[in-house]
């Protein structure tokens, strides 16, 4: 199976800029001009191992696909992406990392520059496949937890927009119905009865969410506070997109929380043998950060009562 490049841009001329670039380089390229598109070409085709997409599109943008892509479920590992934008900013360049994006180019980017960037993203994917086939039966059915609980998640959220729209859903606790079904009803009250079921569907979602943070009160002899416990589940995240995160990704992952703060707590969860730290081979500067078989056991255990607990919601 020969890998391919996908090409994201609402420019036709920018696209054919790119793919006549990495073509003269070697690589197999096809171009999208939407991220919809670009996301049914990838689902089709697991040779898609690399994506350049633009950042700035309308409709959806660069970081948007990239968070449509890690929520995909895909029966192959997901593509690398790089992306491409006339307008840095820090703030978009520390939200791609924290989506995984493997790598940031500034326009306009000297063909060199990104034929490299390409080649270093294809290595990783290749990396990505290869360490498909590597996984520990634990690790895989962390993998199947984290889904199954995603999928019951989002199950929860939508609830609410189905019954809004007249669909039947499964209604979570707190959610509030208009009375009288049986009853006609003038448009105001259906409009009045679709906000109800709208607001009380986001307070249930709120309570959800707090609740699984309150499930981790069971754990107490492990004497992880909610750093520690959002630098875990982000690794498990990685895991699940068959991501590698370096410690300084992994530092910049936690919203609202200090790179210093995480590099203390990556520390101490290092020392009490919750993560390991893996020397890249190929950049003696950098270490790679890895779940321990005693962190896996720890989240397989709290994924089995959140999806306990979520699963009582949704029925």
């Amino acid at each position: 199976m020969t890998e391919e490049v996908l090409l994201l841009d609402d420019d036709a001329v920018m696209l054919n800029i790119l793919a006549g670039v990495l073509s003269s380089a070697g690589f197999t390229c096809l171009v999208a001009n939407h991220a919809r598109e670009a996301l049914s070409l990838i689902e089709q085709r697991p040779q898609i191992a690399v994506v350049v997409s633009d950042v700035f599109m309308p409709e959806v943008t660069g970081l948007q696909f990239v968070n449509s892509l890690n929520a995909a479920t895909l029966r192959h590992p997901p593509p690398r992406v790089l992306l491409l934008t006339g307008q840095p900013s820090l703030e978009t360049a520390v939200d791609a990392l924290r989506l995984g994006v493997r790598d940031f180019l500034v326009k306009p980017v000297r063909p060199p520059e990104l034929i490299e960037a390409v080649k270093r993203a294809m290595a990783q994917a290749m990396e990505d496949r290869s360490a498909q086939h590597a996984r520990s039966p634990q690790v895989e059915q962390l993998m199947r937890q984290a889904e199954e609980l995603v999928g019951r998640l989002r199950t929860l959220a939508y609830s609410g927009e189905d019954a809004a729209e007249g669909r039947p859903a499964p209604q979570p606790a707190g959610t509030r119905v208009a009375a009288a079904e049986a009853q006609p009803a003038s448009d105001a009250r259906i409009g009045k009865a679709h906000e109800d079921v709208g607001e009380g569907n986001k307070f249930a979602i709120l309570d959800t969410i707090e609740q699984l943070r309150r499930l981790r009160d069971r754990y107490a002899e492990h004497k992880l506070d909610d750093v520690a416990w959002d630098l875990l589940l982000e690794l498990l995240r990685a895991e699940r997109l068959r991501q590698r995160l370096s410690v300084s990704g992994l530092a910049i992952s936690i919203s609202g929380v200090s790179a210093t703060t995480s590099l203390r707590r990556m520390n101490e969860l290092a020392a009490r043998q919750y993560i390991e730290r893996i020397p890249d081979p190929a950049d003696a500067r950098r270490d790679f950060v890895a779940l321990t078989p005693k962190a896996q056991a720890l989240l397989a255990d709290y994924l089995a009562q959140a999806n306990a607990y979520v699963s009582a919601l949704t029925r």
